[in-house]
């Protein structure tokens, strides 16, 4: 058993997009505000300024155990070729890996690892007897399921993906998620977003903009791409955009001096892919969505 740091929590957040860190954000500043003696440490290969700017201060930040996701040729389109490769050379170095991330957790001595939601961590908290908790809409299993479950290799894979997300003591699934049946632990809990401050007068002044007119956030996740969205230009209709955008008639987020949960909350609609964190984080704010398909998507339904 390792000797555990009461006020030390490591939180371990997938990098694909922003939505995981989006997702977990509330979660963390709950905490702090709770506890704020504690500890909190973030391990991601999220920039130290895209963690701190979603979480509104700073936490101690570290290196990410490994991880195999879903490789983007775009914010909708997977590459499945690269995809199996990511896994494949993952769990070709598992147990070595494994050995590696059980020691650099040990250092870290944590009273409780939440991984959103990587699953090697989750093996190595379980070696030392650490207390941990996987939170997400989605796992890395099924998503691996979706798209390389019939490879010849995929059986040994699922199995310790399994096993490792099986190890946590819950599975908290913000709603809506995907069912995840094949995990005992699960448990389906409330919806998780950032709440921003509304400002509508404020964007308005800035754009210098009349009252009347309607502001539109178009937003991919944090998953960039080559391609460039061209978007119409409709009387009384004003563009803000993250990236992956023509730059023509379209105000940069960055413009408004605001983070951009706030700026969210501060646009009549927002314009998105499926995807967890921007669906909910627009339905918990009041604005509405325009989403661009994913045939192929888990999260997307029948």
């Amino acid at each position: 058993m390792v000797k555990r740091d009461s006020r030390t929590i490591v939180f371990d957040v997938s990098s694909h997009g922003f939505g995981h860190l989006g997702q977990i954000a509330p979660v963390i500043v709950e905490l702090i505000a709770e506890h704020p003696t504690a500890r909190v440490v973030v391990r991601s290969t999220h920039a130290a300024s895209v963690v701190n700017n979603i979480l509104g201060f700073h936490v101690d930040l570290a290196e990410p155990p490994p991880e195999a996701t879903l490789v983007m040729l775009d914010p909708t389109a997977v590459d499945k070729a690269a995809s199996a490769e990511a896994y494949r050379a993952l769990h070709a170095r598992w147990d070595d890996d494994l050995e590696r991330e059980t020691a650099r957790l040990e250092a870290l001595s944590p009273v409780a690892l939440v991984a959103d939601v990587p699953y090697l961590s989750l093996a190595a908290a379980k070696r030392l007897g650490i207390p941990a908790v996987a939170l997400c809409s989605l796992n890395w299993l099924d998503l691996y399921r979706t798209y390389r479950g019939c490879a010849r290799d995929a059986p040994a894979i699922i199995r310790t993906i399994e096993a490792a997300y099986c190890s946590a003591h819950l599975f908290l699934q913000p709603r809506p998620h995907m069912p995840m049946s094949d995990l005992p632990n699960r448990r389906s809990i409330g919806p998780i977003a950032r709440i921003g401050r509304a400002d509508k007068n404020q964007v308005r002044t800035i754009l210098g903009i009349p009252p009347s007119d309607h502001v539109v956030l178009v937003t991919f996740g944090g998953i960039r791409s080559e391609k460039r969205v061209q978007l119409p230009n409709i009387a009384g209709v004003h563009w803000i955009a993250l990236h992956s955008v023509a730059r023509g008639n379209v105000a940069d987020v960055t413009r408004f001096g605001m983070s951009f949960i706030d700026v969210l909350a501060s646009s009549d609609a927002v314009v998105t892919k499926i995807g967890y964190a921007t669906f909910v984080e627009a339905a918990c704010n009041g604005v509405g969505i325009v989403s661009t398909p994913r045939a192929d998507w888990p999260e997307s339904g029948p």
